[in-house]
């Protein structure tokens, strides 16, 4: 065994993740990368003891690499998203990422590397699992690691009207209606109505049930 009461170290080890966080969703995702972590340190090295402070330890520099890695990402977005940029570059920003990444996988992307949103966060919105977006994300960066100059222009042209509300919703910050698009792509045989007047979108999906985004 890696704890002598594994359960009772688990429960301790959210407190402390809570407490480091704030964030019960961040605590939990901590919780699972450190015990993840302290398993494969265990099969590389069976003799190795463990105790909660070390626990702690693991737990602490995940968090630390975690913002690291979120202030590198804000500081990139505001480079690309500040306020000098007008709605044409934030359009060809999205065309960027659509060039690399399908729609939805781009949304994802968005949704917690702009917004800082975790993984649980984004699953609980969309209402799909944790780990579906856990996989989701994983093969968008995966994908994102290797260049792609060929911009898929069927795509692009398909959703022009959704990549210009992506790009509002980025510019002004507001995440909200991203999530929507999202379950606005994953429904079938869905309809959109778009007031001429406002700019309102009227969602219907198969079952009759209308949602309206006000962007």
């Amino acid at each position: 065994m890696i704890l002598e009461d594994l359960e009772f170290e688990i429960t301790k080890l959210y407190k402390y993740c809570l407490k480091l966080s704030g964030s019960p969703w961040t605590a939990e995702d901590l919780v699972q990368e450190t015990l993840l972590k302290v398993y494969k340190i265990k099969n590389s090295q069976p003799k190795k003891e463990f105790t909660f402070s070390y626990l702690c330890t693991v737990a602490r520099n995940h968090f630390i690499d975690e913002k690291r890695k979120y202030k590198e990402i804000i500081c990139f977005s505001e480079d690309l998203f500040g306020e000098e940029y007008d709605s044409v570059d934030y359009y060809g920003l999205v065309e960027i990422l659509l060039s690399t990444l399908p729609l939805k996988q781009s949304m994802l992307i968005t949704l917690k590397d702009v917004f800082g949103y975790t993984s649980k966060e984004i699953a609980s919105m969309l209402r799909v699992s944790n780990e579906s977006i856990k996989t989701a994300l994983h093969r968008s960066r995966k994908k994102l690691k290797f260049k792609n100059n060929n911009i898929d222009i069927k795509t692009l042209t398909s959703n022009h009207e959704m990549i210009i509300e992506l790009s509002k919703a980025i510019r002004e910050s507001k995440p909200m209606p991203i999530f929507y698009f999202y379950r606005l792509l994953e429904s079938q045989n869905f309809q959109v109505r778009r007031s001429s007047v406002n700019s309102v979108f009227h969602v219907i999906d198969p079952d009759g049930n209308i949602l309206e985004i006000i962007s």
